[in-house]
């Protein structure tokens, strides 16, 4: 009967609640600007048919990026890549740290030398945190009459950005024109990246932008090519006609720019690079990234009422009127009421701990940067 008293009036505390509030805002907290990239490096093998890992260095060098997710690795493959350890290569040449998430892990030719590896990996100039290879379904290339399973390549990296913690995944998905195993690749990913709520996504997807089993990732994520007008063909390198490698980043975060490398002949397809900025302590830079976390904590089941969600939608859109009108003065006696109704509704166990701590961050940050 209590619990039933205090959600009754959920909807009353966003109009009535005027407490004093204390806005904690630290000039520590910074916005970043980093610039990722993601690149398909066809096993070090350019459009000459020649293995080249200087070339390639070169290449993600030219990139000048902070943070690179690479597809169709080879360590200790084959003779087609020197049976090299490609990404500590790379990282050496670069002076990145590295993470490598082998696809398949096949006993050597010869006996005593390294497993053959094949898979994604991620390059880094901020530290990483730490690393996981991932499992999410695949149709094996390496055994006869494959039947769909869970394996391993799907590459997740925590990335320390000057104080924000990025999620950093890195992809390759199924190949075959039948989009059935996509579909679940991307189903097994949405899972795995609902663990946390500052991720970005690079790799090479094997489907173009309008693919139906691509949707669900837009739901979440921004497709950093959205902020250009021309095509993004990234395939194949020589004579682009299809987009099918992607950056995607959380619409906590804002993408600046992005671009296609052109005129690239170390791997048959072009790198992709983008400008995204993040916050320091991992705060949203806008009012659609704090509505987006309330979204996403109402997924989480961390709001014990099925009211609570609209009600803070409501709210949200009141903002980003307030905002886009240029009201100062209504946008933060709103965000000061915002505040301290998240707060009660915690306080009363209506919602779940981390969810106040996080939401209510944002919105502090948010106030401090009004303008």
């Amino acid at each position: 009967m209590i619990r039933w008293l205090s959600t009754a009036v959920i909807v009353s505390l966003f109009v009535i609640v005027s407490f004093p509030v204390e806005i904690v805002y630290s000039s520590s907290i910074e916005r970043i600007d980093l610039k990722v990239g993601t690149f398909n490096v066809a096993a070090g093998n350019g459009l000459d048919g020649e293995y080249n890992i200087e070339r390639l260095a070169d290449t993600i060098s030219d990139l000048d990026v902070d943070i690179i997710g690479l597809q169709e690795v080879d360590v200790h493959w084959g003779y087609r890549s020197n049976f090299d350890h490609m990404m500590e290569e790379l990282a050496s040449r670069l002076d990145m740290e590295y993470f490598f998430a082998p696809i398949y892990d096949l006993e050597p030719v010869n006996e005593g030398d390294p497993n053959r590896q094949f898979g994604v990996g991620v390059l880094s100039k901020y530290p990483i945190i730490e690393a996981e290879n991932r499992n999410i379904t695949r149709l094996s290339t390496q055994v006869p009459n494959p039947t769909p399973t869970a394996e391993p390549g799907f590459l997740q990296a925590k990335i320390n950005v000057e104080g924000a913690e990025v999620m950093f995944y890195v992809t390759h998905l199924d190949y075959r024109a039948d989009p059935t195993i996509r579909e679940m690749q991307v189903a097994d990913m949405q899972e795995i990246m609902s663990e946390g709520n500052y991720n970005i996504l690079v790799g090479d997807m094997n489907a173009r932008s309008k693919a139906t089993e691509l949707s669900p990732l837009f739901t979440d994520f921004v497709d950093v090519w959205n902020e250009n007008d021309t095509d993004g063909n990234t395939f194949p390198a020589d004579n682009p006609d299809r987009r099918i490698d992607y950056i995607l980043a959380s619409k906590r975060m804002e993408v600046k720019a992005a671009e296609v490398q052109n005129d690239v002949e170390s791997s048959d397809h072009l790198p992709v690079i983008a400008e995204i900025e993040v916050v320091s302590g991992n705060h949203s830079t806008s009012f659609e990234g704090l509505e987006w976390l309330i979204d996403y904590y109402e997924r989480q089941a961390a709001f014990h009422d099925q009211r609570i969600h609209s009600a803070l939608t409501g709210q949200i859109n009141v903002l980003k009127h307030y905002h886009k009108t240029n009201n100062v003065d209504k946008l933060l006696r709103h965000l000061e009421r915002l505040d301290n109704t998240i707060q009660h509704l915690g306080e009363e166990g209506i919602i779940e701990e981390e969810a106040v701590v996080e939401i209510n961050e944002d919105i502090n940050y948010l106030y401090s940067i009004v303008d």
